[in-house]
Parts: C-alpha cells; sequence; structure tokens
C-alpha cells in the first residue's frame, strides 16, 4: 500500500511545508535545482555505507539496531544508521541489500587504506561519511586537503568495479561540543556557521569529483531546531516538548533522533520517496528506537523537506586567464608588438581582471632541460639562470622539470605568470602540469593545474600581431637563433592563474606552499612570477 501511494505521489507536484518556520538563512542562498521526491524511485538493490561512530552509531539503541537485517563487512555486530535505513526501506517495500563498513573515529583516507578490499567491489550505491570535522577549514581544525583526497579515491575505487555506481556523501552535523572545540561561536549561531562550512566542503566535493549527490542530514539537524523541533543548548536541560539530537553522554555524537533523523534523509535521496509516507506504529524503526509518532512524523518531515531544498549552486570555476597585452623596460623598441632589442624587464601584464604592476619573480631552482638555454647576448650559465627573475632577455628551451621559489606565502588574491617564448613560425603555448611546492621544493599536497597550450597569449603560426612582445635571440641553439644567430624571430606570450585554478579551496591548508613546480617537455619559460589581484 505504502509504496503505491509513493507512486500516486511522483505525479504530484510536491511543495516545502514552510508554515510558521522561520528559515535557515544559510540555506535560504541556495538556487541550484534538484529534483522532485517521487520522480524515479530506487527500491532495489546493493549499498555499502561507510564511515565511522556517525554511522554506526555511538551508543544503544541505535548502535545495534536491526543488525540480523543487515551485513557487517567488518564483523562488529552494528546496525546503526545504515540497520535503520533498513528498516525504513523494508517499511516502504522496497528490497535493498545493505552492508555497513564502519570503524570509531576513521577518516575515509583510512578506509582507502585498509578496507579497500571492501569498498572495491560491485556496490550499486556507496554512501561515504567523513571524519566529523575533517571537511572544515584548516583555520577550524580540518584538513579539506584530506578531506577530498579521500572522497576522490574511495570514488574512484568503488567506481572502478562498477562504472554504473551511485555515490552519496552523508553530510555530518555541527554540535554543541564542535562549536566550541573548533572555535565558532557557542549558540545556535555557532551550529549554523560550523554547518555552513561543512555543507560548503560536502557539496564542493559532489561538484567538483562528480558524486551523485549530497544527502544533507546535518541541514537536517539546523532546520529541526529552526522550527523549535529540537533543543539548541542540551547544557541548561531538554526544552519541554523538544528533543536532543545529539547524545547526551558528549553533545558531539547523534542520539537515537538524530540518527533517526539522518537515516530518513539518507533515505529520501537514495531512494527518492517520500518519507513524510513512513509509518510509526507498531514493528516500525521508530517504535522500536523508542521515538513517538508525533516525533517520528516531524523528523519525517524534516527529511522531506531538506531533501527536497534546492542543492546549493556550484561555486563557478576559475580558469587560467593568458595574458593579452605587456609593458617593458630596457632595451626595447615601441611597436605593435613591441620588439626586444636586448636586456629588458618585465613592467606589467593585462589580463581580463585588469593590468597589473605589482610583479614579482621566482628564483627558479632544479629545473632540468634538454636544449642550452637562449639568450641575448653572453649565453646564461644554466637553465637555472635563464629562467629566473623578471629579466626578458633570456629563456630555458624544452623544460623538463623545475622549481620556481617565490619566497612568500601565498592569499586568495595571488595570481602566478608564465611568460614563455615561442617561434614566431608556430603557436604560443605549452602543455603543462603546475603543482605547489614548499621551501624544500616537496610538492604540498595533491593540488596540481594542467594548463593547455591554448590557455596561453593567443597568436597563431607565423602571426606576431597577438604575440606580447617579438624577440631575435643572439645566443642558443641554432634552432631558436638562426643562422646567423639573431636571424629567427620568436615572440613572447603568457598565461595566469589562481590557487582556485589548482583547486585550492582552503588557502590555509596550502599555508607552506612558497612556490611553484612547472612540469613540461616543451615549454620555454622566460619570466615565472606572481602578483596580487584586487
Amino acid at each position: 500500500m505504502i509504496r503505491a501511494r509513493l507512486l500516486r505521489l511522483a505525479a504530484l507536484t510536491l511543495l516545502v511545508a514552510g508554515a510558521g518556520c522561520a528559515g535557515d538563512p544559510e540555506l535560504e542562498q541556495d538556487t541550484a535545482s534538484t529534483d522532485e521526491l517521487g520522480s524515479g524511485l530506487v527500491t532495489s538493490g546493493s549499498i555499502l555505507f561507510v564511515g565511522n561512530s556517525f554511522t554506526h552509531g555511538n551508543e544503544e539503541p541505535v548502535y545495534s539496531y536491526n543488525k540480523a537485517a543487515i551485513t557487517d563487512a567488518n564483523g562488529s555486530a552494528m546496525g546503526g544508521v545504515p540497520g535503520i535505513f533498513k528498516q525504513l526501506t523494508v517499511q516502504a517495500g522496497f528490497t535493498f541489500n545493505v552492508t555497513i563498513e564502519a570503524v570509531s573515529s576513521e577518516t575515509l583516507s583510512g578506509h582507502y587504506a585498509t578496507k579497500a578490499s571492501i569498498i572495491g567491489r560491485v556496490w550499486d550505491n556507496v554512501v561515504l561519511q567523513e571524519q566529523s570535522t575533517r571537511p572544515l577549514p584548516t583555520e577550524r581544525g580540518g584538513n579539506p586537503t584530506a578531506f577530498f583526497t579521500g572522497t576522490k579515491d574511495l570514488r574512484n575505487l568503488a567506481l572502478a568495479s562498477n562504472p554504473s555506481a551511485r555515490m552519496f556523501l552523508y553530510e555530518t552535523w555541527a554540535s554543541p561540543a564542535s562549536v566550541t572545540a573548533q572555535g565558532y561561536t557557542a549558540g545556535t549561531a555557532g551550529l549554523q556557521a560550523m554547518q555552513s562550512d561543512l555543507r560548503s566542503a560536502y557539496f564542493k566535493a559532489r561538484y567538483d569529483l562528480g558524486f551523485t549527490n549530497v544527502a544533507r542530514a546535518g541541514d537536517g539537524y539546523l532546520r529541526a531546531i529552526d522550527q523549535g523541533l529540537a533543543d539548541p543548548d542540551p547544557s541548561n536541560g531538554i526544552t519541554p516538548g523538544t528533543f536532543n539530537l545529539w547524545s547526551a553522554s558528549d553533545s558531539r555524537h547523534a542520539s537515537k533522533y538524530g540518527s533517526y533523523l539522518s537515516a530518513a534523509v539518507l533515505f529520501a535521496k537514495i531512494t527518492g520517496a517520500d518519507p513524510r509516507t513512513l509509518t510509526s506504529g507498531t514493528g516500525t524503526a521508530a517504535a522500536a528506537l523508542g521515538i513517538s509518532s508525533t516525533d517520528a512524523s516531524n523528523l519525517h518531515r524534516i527529511a522531506y523537506e531538506i531533501t527536497t531544498l534546492p542543492d546549493p549552486a556550484p561555486v563557478p570555476a576559475s580558469v587560467p586567464l593568458p595574458a593579452t597585452r605587456a609593458s617593458f623596460t630596457g632595451s626595447v623598441a615601441t611597436g605593435t608588438p613591441p620588439n626586444i632589442t636586448g636586456v629588458a624587464q618585465l613592467g606589467s601584464l593585462t589580463t581580463s581582471e585588469g593590468t597589473f604592476t605589482n610583479l614579482v619573480g621566482a628564483t627558479a631552482n632544479g629545473i632540468s632541460g634538454t636544449n642550452t638555454p637562449n639568450s641575448r647576448g653572453s649565453t646564461p650559465a644554466s637553465a637555472n639562470a635563464a629562467a629566473s627573475g623578471l629579466t626578458i632577455g633570456d629563456g630555458a628551451n624544452n623544460l623538463g622539470s623545475g622549481n620556481f621559489q617565490f619566497g612568500t606565502a601565498f592569499t586568495a588574491k595571488t595570481r602566478f605568470f608564465i611568460v614563455e617564448t615561442a617561434l614566431s613560425s608556430g603557436t604560443m603555448g605549452d602543455d603543462t602540469v603546475v603543482t605547489l611546492i614548499n621551501a624544500s621544493n616537496a610538492q604540498v599536497g595533491s593540488f596540481s593545474l594542467s594548463l593547455l597550450a591554448s590557455q596561453f597569449t593567443a597568436s597563431a603560426a607565423g602571426n606576431t600581431s597577438n604575440a606580447l612582445a617579438t624577440i631575435n635571440y643572439t645566443g642558443g641553439v641554432a634552432s631558436v637563433t638562426g643562422t646567423p644567430a639573431g636571424t629567427v624571430q620568436s615572440k613572447l606570450g603568457a598565461v595566469t592563474f589562481s590557487l582556485a585554478d589548482l583547486g585550492v579551496a582552503d588557502v590555509a591548508s596550502v599555508s607552506t606552499a612558497t612556490g611553484i613546480r612547472l612540469v613540461s617537455s616543451t615549454l620555454d619559460p622566460n619570466v615565472v612570477g606572481l602578483y596580487t589581484a584586487p
């Protein structure tokens, strides 16, 4: 009967019940649409839940609830949120084979390191829950780099076995204990701020890494508080008529109410069914957990409202910008483009963001190249010398890999640039991979950027009209200088890029980075530097 009702509901336009609700200001900023519940039900299949105590439950009655009906891949006899999810699907008439792989306090990276043989099996659906504070910004004690690495690795692992698997992220919750421990303001304001950071991290991972969607359990907690159903501060007692979403033992883990709400949100997101159709009487998960019919009905409604909210719009992707104009000082003949006749300095770069003169050049080291560096006048002593500072009169041919140190920390407004040379007879730009490095030239994080040749200043083969400058090298290899030397003309172009282009969401997470590494078989860098955008 429930299943028939769900199918009838699929043809209806469902509205979020909002009467009497103040609304969460963070949630009201969401703009992207999400699919309606009831349109495209998923009623069966295998599903793996990966997580820690926020998945298996920290205490009874949740910890061992319905453990006989699901498979514990670790043999720990856990039921938890997956056990509740299983029972909700049974109540709806669905047939899911549910497996839990949960380890207390574990991170997703830890699961990847130790449980790959389980997670790498063939699953129809996979749900990933990260350690509760790891997605937070670094300044709040999180490790977003590790969060993104763990989610990416497990996603790839699961999809390698079943490319059609649906991959979900289980968004966890802010809590009274966590907000104070992580440096947020105590009370509801702190809960909202922490949940905003969690939401941003989970949805960034969803959009950037290609997950199916996010089950917004943590946002459900806030909505229950906002509607006066849950007490936001259990430390001073539970307000009559409300329930406590968190464990009374630590105000951080979920109580039975919090776990039930999480399971209801997961039920709605994964199956597409309307949780408001779930019953709560004898034989139901709610009754077995000691949750009243009134509270269960409200939790079902909260799960529905959260799941039918529009998803946060993805942050517009940042893209590298070509330099369209440059100015030079020194031995330069004016014209369009200007012609460098001797040693010159780069004075400014112009992109679609504006014209920038606060240029800082890198110190190069650890560069390898297959050709002798080209130059004007005397040939530089090494490729390192050729590709450092802001001097335009020289360059390193066919860079293999090299480290460029700036000796300074980066900010969200830092823009890097590469000025490179190409023969006038060819096109401008070379494919290059950029990574972040620290002062010891060791890579920082897993951030990288694959620059395309087309992202440099546009200048077609045999054409110098769009080049930043032209130059005739008088020292170096004959293929670049010509015979006699100085008779073959080259042209300069540039590309600019930011930390966001490298995939850095939280600048504090790369606080040790002081330089960049360039890897390319064809790049001829004359100058590598940075500037600060407004």
